[in-house]
């Protein structure tokens, strides 16, 4: 296929550079002393103030001029500024050109109103807007015929694809809710001024779509003013961040900035006007509305060629010629001690400052590399600004700065530091910008010769020739050529410079034809090459195409093959599901009879159920008929146990009586006291019986004849005896009972450490106290008492002759009735024991 070629040469091996193009515009003086002077129109003079900012009177007086493309006085108009810095870049955004015009100065020096202006005195914006579509209308393209590919190129779609989109988007504007059009801005445009002006050389063969763009540079964050991002809510959300990429062309562009098509003035002005309200702006002690952000405002001109019979837009990307026109708005640089910023605003100045610093070391470096020949890196990506415009530096496009400056004497230490960089950015040499447009060889004009050769229904006319348009002529008619008179000598003079201009027209058609004849061959010989290439390959496909054929042959074969055999297949799965009918009309029949059996089951278990509640209802009334009798036999018990307490509370009072007499017994109560005791044994005979000891002196003696006498326990001690009580610290535990052996004299010890405890001549009884746990967990108290007798080697040895048990029961670990016969049984012993 035929490429085409480019019209102009690359930029790599263009060496034609340009400066760039530094204006200056000097604002009017409302009040006060001025300190600039304008002297021409490309001069200006700067004179030192008598005082300076702190009102110290100033002692180095002196005057420095400044030299600008062009300087625009107080007296000049917006009109006069755009034609001279902004017309031409207009025309070469046109022509495929790009271009970057950025406004430079202190605060409040009529950056913002040089490029918007007011809606009688339009600033060099909304002027780009009139005369870009003043030149373009009559070939704008189709809306989405070019559509952002989003990654800095355009795609192109047919008339047909277009107006689908058109038809979508309108049903989609038909479904939402109908809001009154208006333009989102607080400026009535109804009394704004257009730019009448126009640019003639304009490609009619080609057709234009502009697209505009609007980002802010906030704190060295690139933000997108023409993003409607909302939440679930339908509240905005926060803006966010873009970055910046490089395309295929290496060329800088803001990823994922929304790009609006405009396809006129007041449409571009709803866009600008919508990030307008967005921008950043703020109130400070210099400027009423001072920008707190770099405005950067993009205009991208997209133009591709008409195909051979100029009704369409050829559909191939790589001809498409995009170019663009950067209009930057700067942010003020300024001084904190003049502004009086805090916080945020202070933060904010800091940021401005510092990115427009940047953009001076870039311009420093620039100069340096070009006046002394050195390749010192450009910081480019040290600032967002300079990081997106690097490219136009590089030769992409036209770079002009307009510097605006505020005569007044309290900004001439900004001003001079200003004007500094601007006579120091116009030293900057950039490479030539080129156009990228390519030349098809297609015929000029066949745009036109389509229009003629249709009726006004847009139809082709049937006797139209597509040559119209292609009719070279070689001048005006002849002039008459009768001599009526001899002495028109100058008939013959005026035919032969009427030849002569029609022969110089013949030799450049002539020449225009050899041209043309050789661009034809040149074409011819690429697409007779193309056509044996063409010619090869289909040799080639021929080739694979009968070895897909024998494959398709073969494929056939087997489809067959395949086909009977599912034919046979579909016969025995028909047998199989006529079997399977069969088994399940069988499985069916079964299945009810199952069914019936569950059913009889379930009644029969139904009844096995109501019989077992039945018999269980019969039991536990038999139950409850026994524990009604066992509770009545306990109850009878306790109160046969209880009467028999009532007795032993009764021995208990005459208690007092029997301990008077137990030191002087008679026969007489020696009688009473058996009667007591067989009145116990009478009514206790659970009562387990008591040892009574028959000699004083030890258990080794013999019974005496006579009546049986009764001594008193060992634990009861006689008034001479002294006892040793013996009592380890391991057996502490309290015993805390009523019941405890009377020691009225004795001597208690926790360990025998010596000898001289027992041996003693007062101590005569001794008594060892244990506690320990018997098998059911209880504490169980031991005392082994015995006589202490001296031996004849001046020692003691102690014989044991009485062991008493106590042991304590926890009352939750028996019922309460077994607890209480155990008490009273405990009870009964005691008394007996205390008794002895």
């Amino acid at each position: 296929m035929w490429k085409p070629q480019r019209k102009y040469l690359d930029r790599k091996n263009s060496l034609e550079k340009d400066p760039v193009e530094v204006y200056c515009r000097v604002k009017p003086l409302d009040s006060g002393v001025g300190c600039i002077k304008v002297l021409d129109s490309k001069t200006v003079l700067v004179t030192t103030p008598d005082f300076n900012i702190r009102g110290i009177p100033t002692t180095n007086f002196k005057e420095i001029q400044y030299t600008f493309q062009h300087v625009f006085d107080e007296k000049c108009t917006q009109k006069e500024v755009f034609d001279s810095v902004a017309y031409p870049l207009i025309e070469a955004l046109i022509s495929g050109k790009n271009g970057l015009l950025f406004t430079y100065g202190v605060s409040g020096s009529g950056k913002t109103f040089t490029m918007n202006g007011a809606p009688d005195n339009g600033g060099i914006l909304p002027r780009c807007f009139d005369v870009l579509f003043n030149s373009i209308s009559h070939a704008q393209a189709r809306k989405y015929v070019f559509k952002p590919d989003r990654m800095n190129g355009f795609d192109v779609q047919s008339n047909v694809d277009a107006m689908m989109e058109i038809q979508r988007d309108m049903l989609q504007a038909q479904r939402a809710p109908k809001t009154p059009r208006k333009i989102p801005s607080d400026v009535n445009l109804e009394d704004r001024v257009p730019d009448l002006g126009k640019i003639t050389e304009v490609d009619d063969d080609c057709l234009y779509t502009v697209f505009v763009s609007h980002v802010e540079i906030y704190n060295n964050h690139i933000y997108d003013l023409l993003d409607d991002i909302l939440e679930e809510g339908g509240r905005p959300k926060l803006p966010q961040s873009k970055i910046l990429r490089e395309d295929a062309n290496h060329n800088m562009f803001v990823h994922g900035v929304n790009e609006v098509e405009v396809t006129s003035t007041e449409e571009a002005f709803e866009v600008y006007y919508k990030g307008q309200k967005r921008k950043r702006m703020a109130h400070t002690c210099l400027n009423a509305e001072s920008s707190r952000s770099h405005s950067v405002f993009t205009l991208r001109l997209v133009q591709a060629p008409l195909n051979s019979s100029g009704d369409e837009v050829l559909q191939e990307k790589n001809i498409v010629c995009i170019s663009q026109l950067s209009l930057v708005d700067l942010a003020g640089s300024e001084r904190t001690n003049r502004t009086k910023n805090s916080g945020q605003r202070l933060r904010e100045a800091g940021n401005i400052n510092n990115s427009l610093l940047t953009l001076r070391t870039c311009f420093e470096i620039l100069r340096e590399n070009q006046m002394n020949g050195t390749s010192k890196v450009v910081p480019y990506r040290q600032s967002r600004l300079t990081h997106l415009f690097k490219n136009y530096f590089d030769g992409e496009g036209k770079v002009k700065m307009i510097v605006c400056v505020n005569p007044i004497a309290d900004d001439y230490d900004e001003t001079i530091h200003v004007l500094k960089f601007a006579d120091m950015s116009k030293e900057i040499q950039v490479t030539r910008p080129i156009a990228m447009k390519l030349d098809l060889g297609l015929t000029p004009g066949r745009r036109r010769v389509n229009l003629n050769i249709r009726d006004e229904n847009g139809n082709q006319a049937l006797d139209s020739s597509p040559e119209l348009g292609l009719v070279y002529s070689l001048g005006p008619e002849f002039p008459p050529l009768v001599l009526s008179d001899p002495n028109q000598a100058d008939l013959i003079k005026n035919l032969m410079s009427f030849l002569e201009v029609r022969l110089g027209k013949r030799n450049v058609l002539q020449k225009e034809l050899l041209l043309k004849h050789k661009n034809f061959r040149s074409r011819l010989v690429e697409i007779e090459k193309e056509n044996v290439l063409a010619k090869q390959e289909l040799a080639s496909v021929k080739a694979t195409l009968e070895v897909e054929r024998r494959k398709s042959s073969l494929l056939e074969s087997k489809l067959v093959n395949l086909e009977s055999s599912c034919t046979k297949l579909e016969w025995k799965v028909q047998e199989k599901n006529n079997e399977i009918s069969v088994l399940k009309k069988e499985l069916d029949s079964v299945t009810a009879g199952l069914s019936q059996k569950v059913v009889e089951k379930e009644r029969e278990k139904q009844r096995m159920k109501q019989r077992m509640l039945t018999e269980k209802q019969r039991a536990n009334k038999e139950i409850q008929q026994k524990q009604k009798e066992l509770t009545e036999e306990f109850k009878t018990q306790i109160r046969r146990k209880d009467e028999k307490l009532r007795l032993v509370k009764e021995i208990i009072s005459n208690d007092s009586a029997i301990l008077r007499e137990r030191n002087n017994l008679t026969p007489s109560s020696s009688e009473g006291d058996l009667r007591t005791a067989d009145l116990i044994k009478k009514f206790t005979p659970s009562m387990p019986q008591v040892s009574w000891a028959l000699s004083a002196d030890s258990p080794a003696t013999s019974k005496q004849d006579g009546p049986l006498t009764r001594r008193m326990s060992r634990s009861v001690s006689n008034v001479a005896e002294i006892w040793l009580d013996h009592r380890p610290v391991t057996s502490a535990t309290p015993l805390n009972t009523v019941l405890q052996p009377r020691m009225k004299k004795r001597k208690s010890v926790t360990k025998l450490t010596d000898a001289k405890d027992v041996a003693n001549s007062k101590s005569s009884k001794y008594c060892l106290t244990t506690q320990e746990a018997d098998s059911a967990g209880e504490v169980e108290t031991r005392l082994y008492k015995g006589d202490i007798i001296p031996t004849t080697g001046g020692g003691a040895q102690v014989i044991f002759n009485d062991v008493e048990t106590l042991r304590q029961v926890s009352p939750t670990k028996t019922t309460p009735l077994k607890r209480r016969s155990d008490e009273m049984t405990y009870e009964t012993r005691s008394i007996v024991s205390y008794l002895q």
